[in-house]
């Protein structure tokens, strides 16, 4: 009974960490494409200005990486 209780208990906790590793995963995409959003509403007057704000963006990230 003990093995059935603990297998149960283990595929509950299981989908308790899927669902939220999948909610943080979500957020965390949204919050990028909210970025990236912001650099499209942006009327960049050239390709330079632009690339300057996709590096920008990519910086931002790749201290976020670093962090984590």
């Amino acid at each position: 009974m003990s093995g059935t209780v603990d297998q149960a208990f283990i595929r509950q906790m299981q989908k308790k960490v899927e669902d939220e590793l999948r909610k943080k995963e979500r957020e965390v995409l949204e919050y990028w494409r909210g970025e990236v959003d912001k650099l499209l509403r942006r009327r960049h007057q050239d390709l330079a200005g632009l690339a300057s704000d996709l590096k920008t963006l990519k910086d931002r990230m790749e201290k976020r990486l670093a962090a984590i």
